[in-house]
């Protein structure tokens, strides 16, 4: 009903006109190679920073991983099944 209405009414037609011109105007600034960012100080000593930050997160994922995993299998909140159970019961 609605879609029939739409057609009936021409709706579709002319936005679908103004929405495929719309793409091809833009605000009339044009980008140039001028505009891109230009790359500053030792790259080496920046890779490493990074790399010594990234390092630390990883290290503290890992540790908080292996301390939740053994948290939760000293209180007993999991049972990881290693071996089949004692009993059935």
């Amino acid at each position: 009903m609605l879609a029939k209405h739409i057609v009936k009414q021409g709706l579709l037609l002319r936005n679908a006109g103004a929405l495929s011109r719309a793409s091809y105007h833009g605000s009339g600034v044009k980008v140039t190679m001028n505009d891109l960012p230009v790359p500053q100080g030792d790259w080496k000593e920046h890779h490493t920073r990074q790399n010594t930050k990234y390092n630390a997160v990883l290290a503290a994922g890992v540790a908080a991983l292996v301390g939740t995993i053994f948290l939760v299998k000293s209180t007993g909140l999991i049972h990881l099944n290693y071996s089949p159970p004692e009993s059935t019961d």
